[in-house]
């Protein structure tokens, strides 16, 4: 019954980023807007800071110790489309849809840290991740499921220039 129902509130959360993203959010009050390098802009929480920059290509990660996102724009390494399901996680849900006009997979799907605590994570990969050609890629994870919401904000906040 427990698994039955983490299934059925994942599944019910990719549903609601799906339509969420399709129709496009509101960005919430307060909410900062990031340019990253003319590329491409995106809205997060205002308690959101830089904890990591890429040295490879142009990435960042952001954390407000609740929740953690990241980029990788014009990314060197993507997921391997064929073998995507069995790699990502338990739960594993796939979205197509489409970001600022571009099309965009988007993976939700639960792991355990370390600690052995459930972990969810919304992977959005624009461009055509079946044919290796992806513009950017974006990540959102954090520790409690009913935090993955925020993830269709920031992610149909995106605009590129």
């Amino acid at each position: 019954m427990f698994l039955l129902s983490r299934r059925l509130i994942i599944a019910t959360i990719a549903f609601t980023h799906c339509s969420n993203i399709a129709r496009g959010n509101e960005i919430p009050v307060g909410w900062k807007k990031i340019d990253a390098n003319g590329k491409f802009s995106f809205y997060l929480p205002p308690d959101m800071r830089v904890s990591g920059v890429g040295m490879e290509s142009y990435s960042r990660e952001y954390t407000n110790g609740k929740v953690n996102v990241s980029f990788d724009y014009d990314p060197f390494e993507i997921l391997a489309y064929p073998v995507r399901k069995g790699s990502l996680g338990k739960n594993f849900q796939e979205t197509l849809l489409e970001i600022d006009g571009r099309k965009a997979f988007l993976f939700t799907y639960e792991n355990t840290d370390l600690r052995k605590r459930p972990y969810y994570t919304a992977d959005l990969s624009i461009g055509d991740l079946p044919n290796g050609d992806v513009k950017l890629r974006m990540r959102f994870s954090c520790w409690r499921q009913s935090r993955l919401k925020m993830a269709d904000t920031i992610f149909s906040s995106i605009k590129f220039n």
